[in-house]
């Protein structure tokens, strides 16, 4: 058998990085928490993939809010991003405005202010996401408002990238994002998989074939027809022709990779010596 046949295959995107559209679906229950007036807001995880960083930033615009949450000494940061205009938005409207606001490029002392309060509203959603994975809770970092600024170290530059849809009844549809570098993800995916093994179960048809392979293994079996003990003194004086007296049991044990599998009789099939099993032994038993 291929050995490529007993290779698991990899799972898609969706098992490796469950934990983390589950805390996009987190992040998105926080900010229509904390959107919410008479409007009615919903949100909802459009998509979780890899991506460059280097490829994406220059598609976003260069006025946001990137709001970055340690995750662990060992493990990095997940970097929430908010567009700039959204937050102005949500501050006129908190305000009694409509939401219509001009273009901006940078942030009031207010809108300053009202990010201090979103990030302590989302730092709990976030920890209750990573509840059981990580051992220390997460803490916020400054925050950078410029997104062409924002230095990613090189070696990060592959992430994995989550996208919330966001639909408010007045401002209509937007969106943010959250990202955390590729190997950092797959570091927290393990952790996942280790405090929740249930919650990954086997491929049909890879578990298929580990058991028709597991059961092509050859094992050693014996059947131990007799044993008898015998002085070194008479070992010493064993000569060709000798005789050793022998006694047959009435049932023989048999033995497989050393363990006690069964037991049987002997007797004869088809013109040759076998061994009959009349019961079986351990937790083989039935």
């Amino acid at each position: 058998m291929s050995a490529s046949l007993l290779l698991r295959p990899r799972a898609a995107t969706p098992d490796d990085f469950g934990w983390f559209r589950k805390l996009g679906e987190y992040l998105g229950d926080a900010m229509c928490d904390f959107m919410a007036g008479s409007q009615k807001v919903e949100a909802s995880v459009e998509a979780v993939t890899e991506a460059r960083y280097s490829e994406w930033c220059p598609s976003q615009p260069s006025f946001s809010l990137l709001m970055r949450f340690e995750l662990g000494k060992d493990i990095g940061e997940v970097v929430v991003v908010v567009p700039g205009q959204l937050i102005s938005q949500i501050l006129d409207m908190q305000y009694g405005g409509s939401g219509d606001v001009p273009t901006r490029t940078s942030f009031s002392t207010s809108e300053t202010r009202l990010i201090t309060r979103l990030t302590a509203h989302l730092l709990p959603s976030i920890n209750r996401a990573m509840q059981g994975i990580m051992a220390e809770p997460a803490r916020a970092l400054p925050v950078v408002i410029d997104m062409q600024a924002f230095d990613l170290p090189q070696y990060r530059d592959s992430i994995v990238l989550g996208k919330i849809g966001i639909e408010d009844g007045v401002l209509g549809p937007t969106a943010i994002h959250c990202f955390i570098g590729y190997a950092q993800a797959k570091k927290i995916a393990m952790r996942h998989a280790d405090a929740n093994p249930t919650q990954l179960p086997a491929e049909p048809e890879w578990q298929a074939k580990m058991q028709a392979a597991a059961m092509r293994v050859a094992l050693p079996a014996r059947a131990v027809l007799t044993h008898t003990d015998v002085p070194v003194s008479r070992l010493l004086s064993l000569r060709t022709g000798d005789i050793l007296p022998v006694l047959l049991p009435a049932d023989v044990p048999l033995l497989v990779a050393g363990r006690r599998f069964a037991r049987g009789t002997i007797g004869e099939a088809n013109g040759r010596a076998a061994l009959k099993i009349e019961n079986m032994e351990g937790p083989y038993c039935e």
